[in-house]
């Protein structure tokens, strides 16, 4: 039982380790979404519904920014985004690797910090882009991170098919759509992993689990 806690103490610092550098590579995915739509903003303010205007190809980026890191955003937004969202997966396997030792352990610590393990798998499925998963595991700052990305999504879908007036109103918009939807693909994916890893996690005589 010493052995098991202290066992414990480690695995749980190295799990808040995790989590914090997971916030660490959202928000550097969010840092590139801003620069990225920086980086494609029209410096002219074209008229979105101007007819007589005829669009170029200069005119679709803010003259501002070197060409060479212009092309680099411009060109390589997928790759950027992945390779993001990849070591944001890596990072959580790593966390529930270490969540999955703790719920092996023989320790009767921090029960308010467990979840029922059914519950918890079928709300981080179908509920997980919300971050509602995040919040019942008192993890509030991906929760809100995740919570933010869902309501952008719902607002810039709105605002770039049905109130954008300029073209960059609908740059920005688009913008912010893609990247939130990017986004939810790779909350979807990394729910799968915690679901995954929830499932085959032990659980106590309440049925729940460490999360």
């Amino acid at each position: 039982m010493k052995k098991d806690r202290k066992s414990f103490i480690t695995l749980r610092r190295s799990v808040i380790r995790y989590n914090k550098a997971l916030v660490c590579v959202f928000a550097l995915y969010m840092l590139y979404a801003l620069i990225h739509s920086i980086s494609i903003l029209d410096c002219k303010g074209i008229n979105f519904y101007d007819s007589n205007i005829k669009v170029t190809k200069d005119m679709l980026t803010c003259t501002n920014m070197s060409n060479g890191l212009l092309a680099f955003f411009r060109n390589n937004n997928l790759l950027i985004c992945t390779v993001l969202l990849l070591f944001a997966a890596a990072i959580l396997v790593l966390q529930k690797i270490a969540l999955y030792k703790i719920n092996k352990l023989d320790v009767n610590e921090l029960q308010e910090e467990k979840v029922y393990k059914a519950g918890h798998i079928l709300i981080t499925i179908l509920l997980g882009y919300t971050g509602w998963h995040k919040f019942r595991t008192e993890n509030k700052v991906i929760g809100n991170i995740y919570l933010v990305n869902f309501v952008v999504f719902v607002i810039s879908w709105l605002c770039k098919n049905f109130f954008a007036t300029t073209y960059n109103s609908y740059l920005m918009f688009y913008c912010a759509y893609e990247f939130s939807v990017l986004f939810i693909i790779g909350i979807i994916i990394l729910n799968i992993i915690e679901a995954i890893f929830s499932l085959i996690s032990l659980k106590d005589d309440e049925n729940k689990i460490f999360a």
